[in-house]
């Protein structure tokens, strides 16, 4: 094993299900597996990340937590926009 190649049996209602998802994504049965069981068995641990654990949460961006404007304030310039885009209603 050391090319990494693997042969596994599988029970005919597993490969079934492997061969029709695998079909409906237009790719080959034994790829589905591969992906399959490399997503099963990732660890986030297993790398260095270059710009941080992607598990943390992101930084804060500036400007997202700003206040928004009431409706009140808001209403004026959304009326106008509608009236500007689709015309003044009849």
């Amino acid at each position: 094993m050391a090319d990494g190649a693997l042969t596994l049996e599988l029970d005919a209602y597993t490969a079934g299900k492997i061969a029709e998802r695998a079909k409906a994504m237009g790719i080959a049965p034994e790829e589905l597996a591969a992906m399959v069981l490399d997503a099963r068995f990732f660890d986030y641990d297993d790398f260095s990340w270059i710009n941080g654990d992607p598990r943390t949460d992101e930084p804060e961006s500036p400007g997202l937590h700003e206040r928004g404007r009431s409706w009140d304030d808001v209403r004026p310039d959304f009326l106008a926009l509608i009236d500007k885009t689709f015309g003044k209603p009849e």
